[in-house]
């Protein structure tokens, strides 16, 4: 693991906003944190950070920086997320699709804010930890994380409301109220809003129909719909749409898979006036109920919309595995927060070495799907430009010119 010293060359293009935000002491402490979280291997901890950014930061500056420190990390996030939107060839009126999505993280420290009670669906089993939304933007068949944000439960929220309480003063809202605060924050004129059912809600779809973007999320079953023409007909999904697909549906073939796809246009409960298309795969009793209230679209087009919400996962995932999206060790809620930040901003970095590396934008066409390598082949790319940083910086040196010469010469063998 090479040892991050000055400033890389390669990273002023990508740290170019965040130099203009934060101040030269922040800074440092900033690119300093994304480089270390990007490119180091297995589980991340303030001591492994103080050992790979070498003698120019400690833990307690970290957890300063981290915890104290003035500066904005949602901000700072969304503003590298439309940078790298931009550098991929969007540009501002094109749609894109923004999926929406919440993870849990299993804690076992008993002094960390935000902590609740939650269920693991991967072990089946409750535990104590955190939830975690987030949001982001799918442009070129590329993720570009823009928001994430740390779920509190409301008996913390009323503890930090306390004047005995030492730290940032919270205030509850439901997870639905915080996604829909990020879409109205979206820098974005046109887009396709995606996700599960828990988001479909009042909450959610109307901050979509005021920025006058389109969605697509799954209806529960439990939910009432009235077709058109049938205002005073309540029909509940669970045995109306089973009947539907037996009776209307036809198979299509979408991604080289089947489906059974039929549709109806009604209103749904909380909901007003939308698109159902109910899906079924072949030799499966389960199906699934999409709700757009983009009434205009086909069912093949509803279909292949909804599909694009898998990536989210993809994230999450990575995210977890290879940058350590959970393994914050900072007690404030303010620091697990902007630690949440640093590791999407450093999967940002990631994306924008593959999309700027040689041959990856070859494609004449800006708006055809971009193929960047996997984050491990990404990270690999990272440590090798932060290896061939550190031998230059020894062979333009006084003191050890000779070494870094030698290094060069053994490298090109």
């Amino acid at each position: 693991m090479p040892r991050i010293g000055r400033f890389p060359p390669f990273g002023k293009r990508f740290f170019k906003r965040a130099r203009k935000l934060l101040g030269s002491c922040h800074f440092a402490h900033f690119w300093r944190a994304v480089m270390a979280i990007a490119s180091m291997q297995g589980r991340r901890s303030l001591k492994k950070l103080e050992e790979v950014c070498r003698n120019h930061t400690s833990r307690q500056s970290i957890g300063f920086f981290l915890t104290k420190a003035h500066w904005d990390a949602p901000q700072l996030l969304a503003d590298t997320a439309i940078d790298t939107l931009k550098t991929l060839g969007w540009k501002p009126g094109q749609a894109v699709n923004v999926i929406l999505d919440d993870t849990q993280k299993k804690k076992r420290g008993k002094q960390m804010d935000a902590l609740s009670k939650i269920f693991l669906h991967a072990e089946k089993v409750y535990a104590q930890g955190h939830t975690i939304l987030g949001c982001a933007i799918v442009y070129r068949d590329t993720v570009i994380p823009f928001a994430v944000r740390l779920w509190v439960p409301k008996s913390f929220a009323e503890k930090t409301q306390r004047p005995d309480y030492d730290g940032q003063s919270l205030e509850y809202r439901k997870l639905t109220e915080l996604a829909a605060e990020i879409i109205r924050d979206l820098p974005l004129e046109k887009a396709t809003v995606l996700f599960d059912a828990y988001y479909l809600c009042p909450n959610v779809t109307r901050a979509c129909e005021d920025r006058k973007y389109r969605y697509v999320g799954v209806a529960k079953k439990n939910r009432n719909f009235f077709a058109d023409g049938r205002d005073r007909d309540k029909r509940k999904l669970s045995a109306y749409g089973a009947n539907v697909l037996k009776r209307d549906g036809r198979w299509e073939t979408v991604r080289g898979k089947k489906y059974r796809l039929a549709q109806r246009v009604g209103r749904l409960s909380k909901l007003g006036r939308v698109k159902l298309v109910f899906s079924r795969r072949p030799q499966e009793k389960s199906w699934i109920c999409m709700a757009t209230n983009e009434t205009r679209w086909g069912v093949l087009r509803v279909l292949r919309e909804y599909l694009k919400r898998w990536p989210i996962e993809v994230l999450f995932k990575e995210s977890k595995q290879y940058l350590g999206l959970g393994d914050y060790q900072v007690l404030g809620y303010r620091g697990i927060e902007r630690y949440l930040c640093l590791v999407l901003i450093a999967h940002l970095l990631l994306t924008h070495l593959g999309a700027t590396a040689c041959g990856a934008q070859a494609e004449p066409d800006k708006t055809k799907p971009l193929d960047l390598p996997s984050v491990p082949q990404l990270q690999s790319l990272l440590r090798s430009k932060l290896w061939d940083d550190t031998i230059d910086s020894l062979e333009k040196g006084s003191r050890n010119r000779r070494v870094g010469k030698k290094l060069k010469e053994l490298i090109k063998l």
